[in-house]
């Protein structure tokens, strides 16, 4: 049975699986609407919204696997001014 999600073919036509996740943000205060405008900016993210619960944004973003994940969360998202905190969950469906 196969479920939902994106299946990707390489130049070479390999598989290539995209990862999807959802990315919860800790913001300092008085900064979630800068972040969510600068999270829209970044071309993996697909969605942000500030959020009720224990934390402030909420960000859907694809990627091409997990490897790619981790470098975009290193390089790209703990860059951002006024993130304080962040807990990754991959999509599995």
């Amino acid at each position: 049975m196969k479920r939902g999600g994106a299946t990707l073919l390489s130049f070479k036509g390999e598989e290539l699986h995209v990862v999807r996740a959802y990315i919860h943000v800790k913001v300092e205060p008085g900064k979630v609407l800068d972040v969510v405008k600068q999270l829209k900016a970044l071309p993996e993210v697909k969605e942000a919204h500030s959020v009720t619960g224990p934390y402030d944004v909420i960000a859907k973003i694809e990627v091409a696997n997990t490897k790619s994940l981790t470098d975009f969360l290193i390089t790209r998202i703990h860059k951002i001014s006024g993130i304080r905190d962040t807990m990754t969950s991959i999509i599995l469906d």
